[in-house]
């Protein structure tokens, strides 16, 4: 692809998700949640994020014409609508309970809470990604649903502070963008991109959708570029991170390291 062809690919992504967002913020008490502040936004930016990423039916579509269907990420495509799907349905109808424990505590109760159907979700995108271009091996396949799956709850645990979800999103895919640019990610980069403004100067959240949308990408991309050996440290850096999530929180680590904590500060409305 030309130089004018990955310009397009991100101003895609950024032209809608910015369009979007003025569409979907003003939404009704449902979709409103209480901030830090106690001020109530519309937690509707996630919605924004996932029509921008609208733009990647095109890219696929010409991935497909290219190297054929299976070769494409139409999987992954799928897989991020799952996850978005699943999102705003927490979003909108779910209840008290909290965090990865609080929700595998009530299915084992008999208890179903639409952050369990979230979760099951996301294990269902994991799945569709990996078997949609598998692995040689069972065991790799079974490493990349799991990081990929690890990496959407992880982001979940990433949005409680403004701006923290999209800038840990947007590190990433600077990163993996430096070291192989594809106009997936950059589609996906350029709608990440429109939304952090609003999500910083408090004027929206991302709400599960938008977060584990977020989460669910970052996995799946990281997952397509390693190889397979690799999938072994990638995953235990995963459970490592999920587990400081439910323990230790993502939060209090931050503050604790004075450049993560400069870094989540950075652009936020002050205290």
């Amino acid at each position: 692809m030309t130089v004018l062809g990955h310009v397009a690919a991100f101003g895609a992504g950024f032209v809608i998700a910015a369009l979007a967002w003025h569409l979907v913020r003003r939404v009704g008490p449902r979709w409103r949640k209480e901030n830090r502040r106690g001020r109530l936004l519309p937690a509707t930016l996630g919605w924004a994020l996932g029509m921008g990423l609208l733009a990647l039916v095109a890219v696929v579509w010409d991935q497909a014409d290219d190297i054929g269907v299976r070769g494409s990420q139409t999987g992954e495509l799928i897989g991020a609508a799952i996850v978005f799907a699943a999102g705003v349905v927490d979003d909108g109808f779910g209840g008290s309970v909290r965090g990865l424990r609080g929700h595998l505590r009530a299915l084992l109760s008999g208890h179903l809470t639409t952050g369990g159907v979230k979760l099951a979700a996301a294990v269902l995108a994991a799945t569709i990604t990996v078997a949609w271009t598998p692995r040689n091996h069972v065991w790799a396949n079974l490493l990349a649903l799991i990081a990929i799956a690890g990496c959407t709850n992880i982001w979940n645990g990433l949005d409680v502070g403004p701006g923290r979800a999209l800038k840990g999103f947007l590190v990433v895919a600077l990163v993996l963008l430096a070291v192989d640019l594809k106009p997936f990610l950059l589609v996906c980069t350029g709608a990440a991109t429109a939304t952090l403004i609003p999500d910083l100067r408090e004027r929206g959240m991302l709400g599960d959708s938008g977060a584990n949308l977020l989460g669910f990408l970052v996995g799946a991309e990281i997952v397509r570029r390693l190889p397979e050996v690799w999938l072994i440290p990638a995953v235990l850096i995963v459970i490592g991170l999920n587990v400081l999530a439910e323990t230790v929180t993502f939060s209090r680590t931050i503050e604790a390291i004075p450049p993560l904590r400069w870094f989540d500060r950075l652009g936020r409305l002050p205290e």
